[in-house]
């Protein structure tokens, strides 16, 4: 055993099965999807069976540069403000699901499944004061391959115990951090704390050095004293179902 370290020696003596490093078991483990940011509240989600959805699309005056020739199969809007409902950014006729009823006062109850992506819908608030001030919002859940994706929206409060129950266990998280009018840095955290995401947080609509608004705080005040964050390179991640770290990832995209 010699040049091996001790604590690879330990295990052996106790008997103990050494294994490859998490980061390692996770690289290798199947992939579930990839999920690309575009800016704002915008993903897009790719299953490993081909099903690409498109979440809360967003217009041009955002300052954010938009694909040309985006495809989707299925496009899902949280609620109807003009940051979160482009449909003209995705080309061809795919499925939406539209989480607020048609006059905007409800919530619309989403239970289904759609290829190899079901789909579940919660409804929230868009701010603090269940929706007097800006409205109603919804969260979907995504689960494709036994992952749970959650995307918050516009959520402007945190979590009732209801809420934290129909939402349910939650893998990759997408929250809103950029306060104004969603949530802010501490409330995100705090909402991070209630549904305790297995695997990742994926911070969104914040201010970056391509956003128009003027209103939305940076990322800074959200990451400050946070541990495990990841700055990928690209807009995009690979999503699997085992973990790359001990504790719960904080994983930041790059819009380009």
């Amino acid at each position: 055993m010699r040049g091996l370290p001790s604590a690879i020696v330990l295990a052996a003596a106790l008997g103990v099965a050494v294994g490859p490093p998490r980061a390692a078991r996770a690289a290798a483990a199947p992939v579930v999807g990839r999920l690309t940011w575009f800016g704002q509240s915008c993903f897009l989600l790719e299953t490993a069976a081909g099903t690409r959805v498109l979440i809360d699309p967003i217009p041009k005056n955002l300052g954010y540069p938009l694909p040309a020739g985006l495809r989707a199969d299925l496009v899902t809007v949280s609620h109807e403000h003009a940051d979160h409902d482009n449909l003209a950014m995705v080309t061809g006729k795919p499925h939406v699901i539209h989480g607020l009823t048609a006059d905007k006062k409800g919530w619309a109850h989403v239970d289904e499944r759609f290829r190899d992506v079901s789909i579940r819908s919660v409804g929230v608030y868009h701010d603090d004061r269940r929706g007097a001030q800006r409205g109603l919002d919804t969260v979907f859940i995504f689960e494709v391959g036994g992952l749970r994706i959650a995307h918050l929206g516009d959520l402007g409060h945190t979590l009732d115990d209801d809420q934290l129950e129909a939402i349910g266990s939650v893998d990759v998280l997408l929250v809103p951090v950029g306060g104004s009018s969603t949530v802010d840095a501490y409330q995100a955290t705090r909402v991070i704390d209630q549904l305790h995401p297995r695997l990742m947080v994926v911070p969104m609509h914040y201010k970056t050095d391509a956003s128009a608004s003027k209103e939305l705080a940076p990322l800074d005040a959200f990451l400050e004293r946070k541990a495990n964050v990841r700055h990928v390179a690209g807009p995009t991640v690979v999503l699997t179902s085992v973990k790359a770290r001990p504790a719960t990832e904080i994983v930041v995209l790059n819009y380009r």
